[in-house]
């Protein structure tokens, strides 16, 4: 009787196991799927901004250097 018990309870922990991993695998997708939306927005917003100011260079990295922060700082992010 307490080896059925102890056979059920461990078949039953490892059914448990590989939902969690299931679990953990999508909301990683998710997470990724999202910092690539946010990347794509900033990138959209980025290329906006460089063709605003493309006949005067120095103003446009004045003007659109924020976005190359926010990329570094969604990629350093996403790698956390």
């Amino acid at each position: 009787m307490r080896t059925l018990v102890i056979v059920g309870l461990c078949t039953a922990m490892s059914g448990c196991y590989a939902i969690d991993q299931q679990t953990a695998y999508a909301d990683r997708l998710k997470s990724e799927a999202e910092i690539a939306k946010e990347r794509a927005a900033i990138m959209k917003l980025y290329r906006g901004c460089l063709e605003k100011y493309q006949d005067d260079p120095v103003k446009a990295k004045q003007n659109c250097e924020h976005y190359t922060q926010a990329l570094y700082s969604v990629d350093v992010r996403g790698m956390k």
